[in-house]
């Protein structure tokens, strides 16, 4: 082949598609690199998060049961025992509304004045 003439533009395009050819490799490269260190990035950030999670998820289970076991029925009856002196309601504490008025009589007021004359004093 070195008796084949090759005209020197010919010779300047092969050089300069040489050198495009080998700043696209260098580019996608580095574009390649960028990639896969920001893609590593999120997959850690992403299992911290789900670390994360897992962790208020077992909080939020324990203060469930710390509810559960603050607001039982049990619990509160001996509370209220020993500290209010409250007791459970039974059948013959529970009045009717019609009965309410002869359990508990309205008193006069003393503003009303008493026609029958008594108890005032002159």
């Amino acid at each position: 082949m070195s008796g084949v003439y090759i005209p020197s533009h010919i010779r300047a395009a092969r050089r300069m598609t040489g050198f495009l050819l080998f700043v696209i490799g260098v580019a996608l490269t580095v574009g390649l690199y960028y990639v896969k260190t920001r893609s590593q990035t999120a997959r850690k950030q992403a299992v911290s998060l789900e670390r994360q999670i897992a962790q208020e998820e077992a909080s939020l289970r324990v203060l469930q049961a710390e509810i559960a076991y603050l607001e039982s029925p049990d619990r509160l009856m001996s509370l209220s025992k020993s500290h209010l002196g409250v007791q459970p309601i039974v059948v013959k504490d529970v009045l009717r509304a019609k009965d309410i008025v002869q359990e508990f009589p309205l008193r006069p007021s003393p503003d009303t004045k008493d026609l029958s004359g008594e108890g005032v004093r002159p």
